[in-house]
């Protein structure tokens, strides 16, 4: 079941990659403008909406196996979708059906990182989010080759999409049939007699008040999403930005654009192979904090120095530093709702994807209104907020 959940991260990290670092290929298709481009990503926000409160909901009713598996057809048959989208209505409506099975993928997948790491009893979820940046170091650097190659990004896409698809279908078989809410109750009723009477009392409760389906923070969760929306608006930011920003700014040819995502993705595997034993030893709070300072620095380095090599370094601070935070936040929330992970997931979700969604549209507008140089400031300020947000959670 690891290898399983593995291969999903995987997947995922390297399809989002091959968009990621093929973003300049797309807009130079169409002709867009930075802001334009902007216009475009708002899809991937307004997808990431529509489905974000209500995978929750679903995956406590029906499970987390047939969110994933559905949410992981759609994602890849949107890939295909952006390559041959003939304009930017039709671009920016394929980003949303992208984002929508992003959406559930995400909630879904990282639900059963939870299930896999109880049944292991220690943290294992940065092992997770280490194998979706492995995929994305894979996507990625298959796209520099490709677009070094001379590909068109229509074979590119659809070979990608047809190969992952693939591998996700052998995947899903192995998978945690997780049951609905009070199924899993009751499995954890014969396995821990000690906690019987609650139990029957949640049962009591649940065939009442059956799972929502609709997953927002209540008010515990309000500072953990807040600290998951700064570290995924910044990673928003690098995945549609990073690569335009290498070739507008620094001058860097479209395979060293590509190199750099793949770079900050290195950074990402090497931060989340760590992040379980360094977290084990330092706790949510310095570990949390210790990783917003690291990406500050990245972020800054990048910026100061815009050439190709400083922007490379910089990249692969950013990754080391935003590595882990989303894990270690997932697996936090989880814990703090031990008896709902997946709509305690969904709900820090729904805030933090709200930073990954809108951060690229707002990059855009800056851009569009000084340039991308300037604009890219939202970084180290956002790693700013996320360190004095992480001396509020609650310590563990």
């Amino acid at each position: 079941m690891r290898v399983a959940v593995c291969t999903m991260f995987f997947i995922t990290g390297a399809a989002f990659a091959a968009w990621a670092a093929r973003v300049p290929a797309i807009q130079d298709r169409l002709g867009l403008s930075e802001g334009q481009l902007a216009v475009a990503l708002v899809g991937l926000s307004s997808g990431a909406f529509l489905g974000l409160p209500l995978v929750g909901g679903l995956v406590a009713r029906y499970g987390s196996r047939p969110v994933l598996f559905t949410g992981m057809t759609v994602y890849l048959a949107a890939l295909p979708g952006l390559a041959f989208a003939p304009s930017l209505p039709m671009l920016t409506m394929t980003l949303a059906l992208f984002a929508c099975g992003n959406t559930a993928i995400d909630v879904a997948m990282n639900t059963q990182g939870v299930l896999v790491e109880r049944a292991y009893g220690r943290n294992i979820l940065g092992g997770f989010h280490a194998v979706f940046s492995l995929g994305g170091i894979v996507g990625a650097v298959a796209s520099g080759l490709a677009a070094s190659a001379g590909v068109g990004t229509g074979p590119h896409f659809v070979v990608t999409a047809l190969v992952l698809y693939a591998a996700a279908a052998v995947a899903t078989t192995a998978l945690i049939p997780d049951r609905p809410g009070r199924a899993q109750e009751s499995d954890r009723r014969t396995q821990d007699s000690d906690l019987l009477t609650q139990e029957s009392d949640r049962r009591a409760e649940d065939a009442e008040d059956p799972a929502p389906l609709f997953a927002l923070p209540s008010a515990g969760l309000w500072i953990p999403g807040l600290v998951a929306f700064c570290a995924l608006m910044g990673e928003g930011v690098m995945n549609d930005w990073g690569a335009v920003y290498l070739h507008d700014v620094t001058g860097a040819s479209p395979g060293a654009a590509g190199a750099g995502f793949a770079l900050f993705s290195a950074g990402m595997v090497v931060g989340r192979l760590s992040a379980d034993r360094i977290r084990a030893r330092t706790g949510t709070v310095r570990f949390t904090l210790g990783c917003a300072l690291v990406a500050a620095l990245g972020a800054v380095v990048s910026i100061s120095v815009p050439t190709t090599g400083g922007g490379l370094a910089g990249y692969t601070l950013l990754g080391l530093g935003m590595a882990a935070v989303i894990p270690v936040i997932f697996s936090h929330a989880a814990q703090l709702r031990p008896e709902r992970p997946g709509p305690a997931i969904a709900a820090v979700s729904a805030v933090g994807y709200a930073g990954f969604l809108a951060g690229p549209p707002i990059i855009g507008g800056i851009a569009e209104a000084v340039d991308l140089r300037a604009a890219m400031l939202v970084l180290p300020a956002l790693m700013a907020a996320m360190a004095l947000l992480s001396l509020r959670l609650r310590r563990g």
